[in-house]
């Protein structure tokens, strides 16, 4: 293959993933530095602070969605990207060669923002293990790791001591099983929101219309024929607030059980890091043998799950809506053509001049296939002897 289209095809794909790198490493700089401060800056070891850490992984994902979009699309989590990829409606065909690329960019920018956040808070880190009296590397060391990586239930709720020098819950109050049930649920919920609110940009029935006058089968033949790349942008700019919402809203309710996870990248980056720094086994796999590979099911399956429901129930609706409007703009179309070639036999084709009344279109040099064969149709109707009234399809 010549350099210059390697080049060429490569350069679109390392944009791609350096906007992951980039959007990942806000997200879980952002939502594991708010975990941090609430955790190692406060005077309770029991106290979750569940307000503050769900607000703070809200903004970092509107952030993180905000600074991404353009460039990639905004997946930030391995377990969208494939849900996104196997879905035959996600961002106009997305490339499964992609994968691996995405996911891998997405766990570097989890794991660079780990270590910024335990370079930021070493030293607090440290003030609060030998307040507690924890050593790094014992089962309830995982107190002073709650912010790399997740565990159930929450750290701060086993081994943090209340009022009457007791633990709060068990170990045994939340399964494995019932954690990758949460983290599935919580997944599918945040992912189905994820997709509703983040449709490619395309005016209602301009895709179902184009293809269908140019001889296309689909919105993606308009996108390969016109060598355009496919559309990443949100249908709406609030979309980031929607996504950091949903995400702040499942983080209140899913923390004291799961620390609400929902991506395995978050889960998996931190943790290599607290493993090389000492936290160990307790870290990687976790202070439970089943704590790290539940962090990989559950958002895997809760992702491929909403997906499957956005593409089952809610993208045909979406598509029935396109479908009308486009029938709608062919009849426009159509009439339209009627009346252009009913004018075309008087010779009396008439235009809206810019300065208000009409002109003979002759007096300017154009014809009435000018409109016709326009990309976007005009529909003349006359309402009465004279009077010319045009319409935009």
């Amino acid at each position: 293959m010549d350099s210059n289209v390697l080049f060429a095809t490569l350069r679109p794909l390392a944009l791609e993933c350096a906007s992951e790198f980039v959007g990942t490493f806000v997200l879980v700089f952002l939502g594991t530095a708010g975990i941090a401060t609430a955790a190692f800056t406060g005077p309770d070891s029991w106290d979750l602070a569940i307000e503050q850490v769900a607000i703070g992984w809200g903004f970092a994902a509107m952030l993180a969605t905000f600074i991404a979009s353009p460039g990639s699309g905004a997946h930030l989590n391995p377990a969208v990207t494939l849900a996104i990829a196997v879905s035959p409606h996600g961002r106009s065909g997305f490339p499964k060669r992609k994968i691996p690329a995405y996911m891998l960019f997405q766990l570097l920018g989890a794991t660079f923002a780990a270590l910024a956040v335990y370079v930021m808070f070493g030293s607090a880190i440290k003030r609060f293990e030998d307040r507690l009296g924890l050593s790094r590397g014992a089962p309830s060391s995982s107190l002073s790791a709650v912010a790399f990586g997740a565990s159930f239930p929450h750290p701060q709720l086993v081994y943090g001591k209340h009022e009457e020098d007791s633990s709060l819950w068990n170990k045994s109050d939340v399964s494995a099983l019932g954690t990758v049930f949460l983290e599935a649920l919580g997944t599918l919920l945040f992912v189905l929101v994820q997709r509703v609110v983040r449709q490619p940009i395309q005016p209602t029935g301009v895709v179902a219309f184009t293809s269908s006058t140019s001889g296309g089968g689909g919105g993606g033949a308009i996108h390969e024929n016109n060598d355009l790349p496919p559309p990443r942008m949100p249908s709406t700019p609030l979309a980031p607030l929607y996504v950091g919402a949903a995400l702040a809203a499942l983080t209140m309710v899913m923390t004291p059980f799961t620390q609400a996870c929902l991506n395995p990248a978050r889960d998996f980056g931190p943790r290599m890091v607290a493993a090389i720094a000492g936290w160990g086994s307790v870290a990687l796999p976790g202070d439970r043998a089943d704590s790290c590979w539940v962090y990989l099911v559950g958002p895997f399956v809760g992702a491929l799950a909403g997906s499957l429901l956005y593409d089952v129930v809610i993208h045909p609706g979406l598509q029935t809506r396109d479908e009308a409007a486009a029938a709608w703009m062919r009849h426009q179309q159509i009439e339209g053509e009627a009346i252009l070639e009913q004018l075309e036999k008087s010779q009396t084709l008439l235009s809206v001049a810019p300065g208000g009344g009409f002109d003979p279109l002759a007096t300017r040099g154009l014809h009435h296939s000018d409109f016709r064969d326009s990309p976007t149709p005009h529909n003349y109707r006359l309402s009465s002897p004279g009077h010319l009234h045009t319409y935009a399809a």
